[in-house]
């Protein structure tokens, strides 16, 4: 019986997760939720009572895997750079299996920023992990150039997750110039990532 749940259970998140992502919350629907998990809706309400308890759920597992990615920035085992790598490496994995997750976040925020706000505090609570303060530390010591470092941390988010977010811009923008969206492959556009990096902080 509790395997049985279980199982029913995660095909309402990972419905939910699909239409919370497409829609947000005020534009999802409990009835789209339960067709795509396969449910009735009565199931549905009694696994979750309301769609705002089902959506916390959601944005707060969202976040937490978004967040899970940075972790990576405190493992002072790796020099900054390689840090800085791996975790252009984890986000962009992350980024290829939730090509959405970024605008999901970003409107959710927009529309409810103390539910953000709230949520980012309980994920983050004794991690510790401020990559700004880390690379003002390195600065310090002359591992890395002097630079903006909130700048760069704007610019670095901002390389990696711009591209998904885009996409269809960039599909039609190419396709003026006889160019294919397919030929950048997230490897591409990772690669120059971890470019921009290594010219920016290289001493």
């Amino acid at each position: 019986m509790t395997k049985i749940k279980d199982t029913t259970e995660e095909k309402i998140l990972n419905a939910a997760k699909e239409v919370f992502m497409k829609y947000g919350l005020y534009g999802a629907r409990m009835q789209d939720i339960a067709d795509i998990a396969k449910i009735n809706k009565a199931l549905l309400h009694y696994y979750f009572r309301s769609k705002e308890k089902l959506f916390d759920q959601v944005f707060s597992g969202a976040l937490h895997k978004y967040f899970q990615q940075m972790d990576v920035f405190s493992d002072a085992s790796l020099p900054i750079k390689e840090r800085l790598f791996k975790y252009v490496d984890n986000i962009f994995v992350f980024l290829e299996e939730y090509p959405q997750m970024s605008m999901f976040i970003i409107k959710e925020i927009g529309i409810n920023p103390d539910l953000f706000k709230d949520r980012v505090e309980a994920i983050k609570k004794n991690k510790g992990v401020n990559l700004i303060k880390i690379l003002d530390e390195e600065i310090a010591r002359g591992n890395i150039k002097k630079i903006d470092t909130a700048l760069f941390w704007i610019n670095m988010h901002s390389l990696c997750s711009y591209p998904f977010l885009a996409a269809p811009l960039f599909k039609h923008g190419l396709k003026a110039h006889h160019k294919e969206w397919s030929d950048y492959s997230p490897v591409k556009i990772k690669q120059s990532v971890k470019q921009f990096i290594e010219k920016t902080l290289s001493v």
